[in-house]
């Protein structure tokens, strides 16, 4: 058996197997994180753009994307097959988008709304349906998609009868972020390396051989559309890709598609490069040669060509030593923060990534290794596309094949985009928000133009998607008439304050940020007319509890309503987090935003409230309590509060309770489902059934809604699922999304560390399967970082660095002592089993399990 380790190759630190004996692993250390295969990725004989995969967006190919490694500096994305004769890179550029900036908002929707809302209230819903339909939906209806920048191909010239190739290995080194591709022909080894370096804005590929001047390759550069490539007539040994998305202006016909360029330059020290006008390269008796590939838009009004001339000549005027030291060094930085270790058993050279996890399929095999590698490949994935500066992860990360993927390959604001971005903060990948918070700071800009036009409201909005022209306007039909997207944004903004206690943060950007969001749902509230239950209550109209639907007395069957519980809690939830970003900003001296804050406590004070429901006991998901024709619906929105959300705790036990029987109703779903609801107004997309989930966000929203219960069983049941039946062989989603991957990081981090409360809660949900391990580098709210080591599924240490000094609150099911160097510090007990502790800046406590 074959085994990694780091060594130095031509001054690089690069991945090698080697002999499994020199490896022996302390249990106080990670393990070697990689995805490692014995077969190149499937690849046809003839590739071709015309085959399903590209002309159907929902086939889901088992083979080749799905075995293909990604590598990522936030901007360029690259997924690598590891073809031996012939080997297929495909390309990404994050902003390289179809369409162009609109102005969507509908200008009937203002003059529209009160009637829609009276209609709804008067219990005529399709009507209100059918005028929203006609007044309140985006003009154009739908947004164009994200696109594949193109495809490096890569040809071994060689005696095609000659196909004998052995000692074939590839990887993906979570550690250092390299794809490595490495086999031996007619005696000779050879080596394929990349690598995407966000510090030089370029993606590497490294080319050797020990033997010399046994390199000898053809290499392409193609697009499916709007591009052509050719030889570059500036730069040697480089191939150029111009391009321009066919996109016509709807008003003026004119063309206003996105420009686009790709350079990919050749360096090599001893063989013979030559680029024909056609674009195609010929290398050939080469030792070594090394790929520097970068792309560039015309997307904020930039010049695609000269950028990436600039990129280009820089980056290849260093060495490749150069560039992958500096690669390492900026992506360490992050990634190293967290390290995890939960069985010292598990071996990770024990069998091949695609073997590894078929054995969890087929035979429910648990494996350790494969969750502390999900839980880093979410933070390597959210490293490699969303960096400081650029745009945020969409559905696919950066990752697309497809001119028209699924779902856009768009930014989805009703769970997924905040599913990527939700373990961020807690796996010490703060900087990786940003991208996200200046998506946020755009929508704010031209949401705010949308609230005023078609909701006559204050403030800014945001519906349930968007793009990087920054739509905020209903989009694909009357379901997208959902204005939540602002107030569960402002959630993270809130969160990033309350994990790094930064008051400039918080008082320059979250707060008036939050503060927009708050005063569109101020305005945008009504109250419940006079004979009607609840009557004087605000509630938001029109509603929608995200892609469910309710069924009144006589029957009928509804999607839109007024009032859902969802809606409710995000709206409780922001006016309560904007309520306490005031106290914290106010001093006695100066207090501040005093009457946003009456404000907001006049709204609070008369908001419809959540209800639990006399006939079942579960939360109710709308106003009234409604039936459920579809019991096992896949959305849970009505649990927001529990998750994300925490106004429904531990110390709410009335909601508490009702929550967990709401999650156990929704998961148990319907055994009758076939007849009882064949004939249902709404088409199902997968209940619930026999308290299953079937991997992808779904996996993830419960098993975290699980931890917030304190179930860590059938939270990691839930984790198994997600192994099972979410995951690809390069643990990509099924779906061609990666908010599952990404959202698997927060399951396992919040099973070992949560603090949603503000209190430190040490192995809330850990499994019985994980009994002894270590986690460190973990992040808490109110400023701390934390280790913890357990034996025997029992807390045995835990270190906590305090980052800003106060009072620092643990929940302890047991008794524990509390040191500062080697001096025990004296702590305070109340009734909840929490105890506190004064803690100074910079100060590290160690937590000892006390020896009864």
């Amino acid at each position: 058996m074959c085994i990694l380790v780091l060594r130095t190759y031509r001054h690089i630190l690069i991945t090698l197997f080697v002999s499994q004996s020199f490896f022996s692993p302390a249990f106080s250390q990670q393990k070697p994180m990689l995805l490692w295969f014995d077969t190149p990725a499937y690849q046809p004989e003839q590739f071709s753009y015309k085959a399903k995969e590209f002309t159907n967006p929902f086939h889901f190919e088992e083979k080749g994307w799905f075995e293909a490694m990604p590598v990522g500096n936030g901007r360029l994305g690259a997924m690598v097959y590891g073809g031996v004769f012939g080997e297929r890179i495909q390309l990404n550029e994050a902003s390289l988008w179809d369409g162009y900036p609109r102005d969507a908002a509908n200008p009937l929707s203002a003059k529209a709304l009160p009637q829609v809302q009276q209609l709804m209230f008067d219990g005529k819903i399709d009507e209100s349906e059918q005028l929203a339909e006609k007044t309140m939906l985006g003009i154009p209806l739908r947004i164009n998609p994200y696109q594949s920048l193109g495809d490096l191909f890569i040809e071994h010239l060689h005696d095609k009868a000659d196909t004998v190739y052995t000692q074939y290995r590839r990887w993906l080194s979570l550690d250092s972020a390299v794809a490595v591709t490495q086999f031996q022909m007619k005696g000779v080894n050879y080596r394929r390396e990349v690598f995407a370096s966000n510090t030089d804005s370029v993606i590497v590929i490294w080319f050797s051989c020990d033997k010399p001047n046994n390199l000898n390759l053809r290499i392409k550069l193609m697009r499916e559309k709007d591009a052509v490539s050719s030889v570059s007539t500036s730069e040697p040994n480089t191939i150029a890709m111009q391009g321009r998305i066919h996109r016509l202006d709807d008003k003026t016909k004119k063309p206003v598609g996105m420009r686009f360029n790709a350079y990919i330059k050749a360096v090599s020290n001893t063989g013979k490069i030559a680029v024909a006008k056609n674009g195609v390269m010929t290398v050939k008796e080469a030792s070594e040669l090394v790929l520097y590939m970068t792309a560039a838009t015309s997307y904020n009004k930039k010049d695609p060509s000269s950028s990436c001339l600039q990129i280009i000549r820089k980056a290849a005027n260093q060495p490749v030593t150069t560039l992958f030291s500096a690669h390492l060094a900026d992506y360490q930085s992050l990634y190293n923060r967290v390290k995890i270790n939960l069985s010292a058993q598990a071996d990770p050279f024990e069998l091949p990534q695609d073997k590894r996890l078929a054995r969890v399929i087929k035979n429910s095999f648990e494996d350790p290794y494969l969750s502390e590698l999900l839980f880093q490949y979410g933070r390597y994935l959210l490293i490699a596309s969303s960096r400081k500066g650029g745009l945020p992860a969409n559905l696919q990360g950066i990752w697309n094949q497809s001119m028209n993927p699924p779902w856009s390959s768009d930014f989805h604001i009703n769970i997924n985009l905040q599913m990527n971005y939700m373990a961020a903060e807690a796996v010490n990948l703060s900087e990786c928000t940003l991208p996200l918070f200046s998506l946020i700071d755009s929508l704010a800009v031209h949401g705010k133009h949308t609230a005023k036009m078609m909701y006559n409201a204050r403030g800014w909005v945001v519906h349930h998607l968007t793009d990087v022209f920054w739509r905020t306007a209903p989009a694909d039909g009357v379901v997208g008439v959902w204005p939540m997207g602002g107030g569960w944004l402002a959630h993270h903004l809130f969160d990033h304050y309350l994990f790094s206690r930064d008051q400039t943060f918080l008082r320059d950007r979250a707060f008036p940020l939050m503060k927009g969001a708050a005063q569109f749902y101020l305005d945008f509230l009504v109250p419940i007319p006079e004979g009607m239950p609840m009557a004087g209550k605000l509630v938001t109209n029109p509603s929608h509890s995200p892609e469910n639907a309710f069924e009144k007395a006589d029957g009928s069957q509804f999607q839109f309503t007024y009032g859902a519980t969802m809606d409710i809690q995000i709206c409780r939830e922001l006016f309560t987090s904007c309520l306490q970003a005031i106290d914290e900003l106010s001093t006695p001296e100066k207090p501040f935003d005093q009457q946003f804050k009456a404000e907001l406590k006049k709204a609070l004070a008369n908001l419809a409230p959540m209800q639990i429901s006399p006939r079942t006991g579960i939360l109710q998901e709308w106003i009234e309590d409604y039936k459920e024709p579809e019991i096992g619906h896949r959305h849970i929105s009505h649990l927001y509060s529990l998750f994300p959300g925490n106004l429904i705790n531990a110390q709410t036990l009335d909601f508490y309770a009702a929550a967990r029987k709401s999650l156990e109703r929704r998961l148990k779903g319907n055994p009758n489902f076939a007849t009882e609801e064949a004939k249902n107004r709404y088409k199902s997309y997968g209940s619930y059934l026999d308290g299953k989930s079937f991997g992808g966000w779904q996996s993830v929203w419960i098993a975290m809604m699980w931890l917030r219960l304190g179930e860590a069983e059938e939270a990691y049941k839930h984790h198994q699922y997600q192994l099972k039946y979410g995951m690809k062989p390069n643990l990509f989603g099924a779906a061609y999304q990666l908010d599952g991957t990404f959202g698997s990081s927060n399951v396992v981090a919040e099973m070992l560390l949560q603090s949603n409360t503000g209190a430190l809660n040490l192995l809330p949900a850990l499994p019985k399967f994980w009994q002894a391990g270590f986690v460190s580098g973990l992040r808490a709210r109110n400023g701390y970082e934390v280790d913890i080591r357990w034996e025997k599924n029992q807390l045995a240490e835990a270190k906590i660095i305090s980052k800003n000094g106060g009072l620092c609150r643990l929940l302890v099911s047991k008794p524990v002592k509390v040191f500062l160097n080697g001096q025990e510090v004296a702590t305070i007990k109340n009734n909840q089993n929490e105890i506190t502790f004064s803690t100074q800046k910079g100060d590290v406590y160690t937590i000892n399990a006390a020896q009864l």
